[in-house]
């Protein structure tokens, strides 16, 4: 028994070394872990009436700001690439992706931020897919939002739209607050959590993982339909005072959890 310890001691010790000579080889021939990064700028032509997001790593977060122009500040590097343009009134930023499968840092922080600056006096359709890495959309107004995560997260500071519609097949999604006429959520696994919604009619579908959502109103103004197979729901089937209100909930497994404020 001594001996097999003596053994995978050696072995680790071995490997370490071999794991240092390779570090060192790998930053002589001009290697680095940190790949170097430069940031440039587009700046939108014409009128957009729609901003798509799509990320696979990285960060990329919207702010509004007092120019004109719908300007774009994203990082370039020899192992990362991404791409901007403009066709038909849509604008389109794709996030950061690596140029070869074996490119990676360390330290997925250190990417920098994509930063789309969005004027002021702008009412903007929005559609974000989010493959990997964070997405942080600034508190505005929107013409409509359509959000997608397959993984990563997407993090919304607040929005007030017509219509808020969102699909997670994993990873999360947080609002801080949302206002909208019409909202439907979709979670195939991961996890949805609004913080605060003002919302008449609201859909939920869960398949697994969870959804959270703190609705603006009282319990009885809403009818409430739950159509559950199993996992749990924390509200049931209802008619409420007010014919304008409607929750819709659907639970094949995971969870829905509302609350009311």
């Amino acid at each position: 028994m001594k001996a097999v310890i003596k053994a995978i001691i050696a072995g680790s010790v071995i490997i370490g070394i071999g794991l240092i000579v390779l570090i060192v080889a790998l930053a002589l021939n001009g290697w680095k872990f940190m790949p170097k990064f430069e940031m440039e700028e587009y700046v939108a032509e014409g009128e957009i009436g729609e901003l798509k997001i799509d990320n696979a790593v990285g960060n990329v977060k919207t702010e509004f700001y007092d120019g004109e122009k719908l300007v774009v500040d994203y990082p370039v590097s020899d192992r990362y690439f991404m791409s901007v343009g403009e066709q038909e009134g849509v604008l389109t930023v794709n996030g950061l992706n690596k140029k070869h499968w074996y490119n990676f840092t360390f330290l997925p922080a250190a990417l920098p931020v994509t930063v789309v600056k969005i004027p002021k006096n702008s009412c903007l359709k929005l559609t974000v897919t989010v493959n990997a890495g964070k997405v942080e959309l600034a508190a505005g107004e929107y013409a409509a939002a359509s959000v997608k995560v397959n993984a990563g997260s997407l993090n919304v500071l607040g929005m007030i739209c017509p219509e808020f519609k969102c699909e997670v097949n994993a990873g999360a999604i947080f609002i801080k607050s949302l206002e909208s006429a019409s909202f439907d959520c979709k979670v195939s696994a991961g996890s949805f959590n609004v913080e605060r919604i003002d919302c008449p009619l609201i859909r939920v579908n869960v398949s697994a993982g969870s959804a959270g959502l703190t609705v603006l109103g009282r319990r009885e103004e809403y009818t409430i339909s739950v159509d559950k197979s199993a996992g749990t729901c924390n509200v049931a089937n209802q008619t409420g005072t007010d014919p304008q209100k409607r929750i819709d909930i659907g639970v094949s497994a995971g969870g829905v959890n509302v609350a009311f404020v």
